[in-house]
């Protein structure tokens, strides 16, 4: 990355960084890497063998304007490995629509990626699946209300499974009906 640019996106995410929890000083850290020639080895995705079933998915509601698609996240497909959460969410339009992703947190430096999607009971992975900071803003961002509620413990991942769901459930169920 040429240096005007390293300079560039360290100053947005300082400004990004003093509106969260998350420490600015490890971000330069982590983006100082991203300058690194070394290749970063990655854990290999899996994907889930099996669709999300009815039963398995849990509502959250990312924000009080969230109130025309519905965002579920599938309990039984959530698995953390190194810093990264790797989930499987569902969201519905009020028409019908569902759309149902393979996605990923890294918590470290609080970055999101879309794996996949899951297309007549197959996975199709996404054509171009790369590491994208996650806004402070938007009221269906759902990456940044699972990073900030249960995903995410500060920089690290939460790898406590039971713990991930007792948060989200925790959440807001009746919070804005």
């Amino acid at each position: 990355m040429p240096t005007s640019y390293f300079r560039i996106a360290s100053f947005i995410i300082a400004l990004l960084c003093s509106h969260n929890s998350f420490s600015q000083s490890r971000l330069f850290q982590d983006l100082s890497e991203l300058d690194s020639t070394e290749p970063k080895i990655e854990a290999k995705v899996v994907f889930p063998t099996n669709p999300p079933q009815e039963k398995d998915l849990l509502l959250f509601i990312p924000s009080a304007d969230s109130k025309t698609l519905q965002f579920f996240l599938d309990q039984k497909n959530i698995t953390v490995t190194q810093d990264i959460v790797q989930y499987v969410v569902v969201i519905r339009s009020p028409e019908g629509a569902q759309q149902t992703l393979l996605a990923g947190i890294k918590c470290s430096i609080f970055l999101r990626r879309t794996y996949a999607s899951l297309e007549n009971g197959v996975w199709k992975p996404m054509s171009e699946s790369e590491w994208k900071p996650i806004a402070n803003l938007g009221y269906n961002n759902y990456p940044a209300y699972l990073g900030r509620r249960a995903l995410c413990a500060g920089e690290t991942a939460n790898s406590n499974i039971s713990d991930i769901i007792f948060r989200l459930k925790d959440n807001d169920q009746s919070r804005y009906r």
